[in-house]
């Protein structure tokens, strides 16, 4: 693998492979599932729900209250992750103007409640809307 081209590797978390988002803090206005998408996100202009624009992504309520989103991914396969990508296409106003990853090695059978000891993967980093966030993890 050439240095930075993560991308050309087996998405592990990908829908293909067995990958499942198990759980999400909210998922409002587009489905957590859109996550372990394998296709490419598509725009469709004029397209509503009865939640309001349809995006083919992940898409929460703003936050009234401190915190943040999130959502927990399980990998479809055991793999070393080598990066992340964080797609934000099509999202030009309403992405998060940051994110991180963590990751844990519970059993495939653990329920989100029993995932313990959470490692960091991909620091706290800034996000561009409408882009294809790429990080190396090292």
């Amino acid at each position: 693998m050439r240095a930075g081209n993560f991308t050309e590797l087996l998405d592990l978390a990908g829908e293909r492979i067995g990958g499942a988002v198990l759980a999400a803090s909210d998922d409002f206005f587009a489905e957590k599932e859109n996550l372990v998408k394998v296709a490419d996100p598509v725009f469709v202009p004029g397209q509503y729900t009865d939640r309001g624009k349809w995006m083919d992504g992940w898409e929460s309520r703003r936050k009234r209250e401190p915190g943040y989103d999130w959502a927990i991914v399980r990998l479809g396969i055991p793999g070393v992750i080598r990066g992340g990508v964080i797609d934000t296409r099509f999202f030009t106003g309403n992405y998060p103007e940051e994110a991180s990853l963590e990751g844990c090695a519970d059993g495939a059978d653990a329920s989100p409640e029993e995932l313990t000891d959470w490692i960091e993967v991909i620091t706290r980093s800034p996000l561009c809307g409408d882009a294809l966030n790429l990080f190396e993890v090292r």
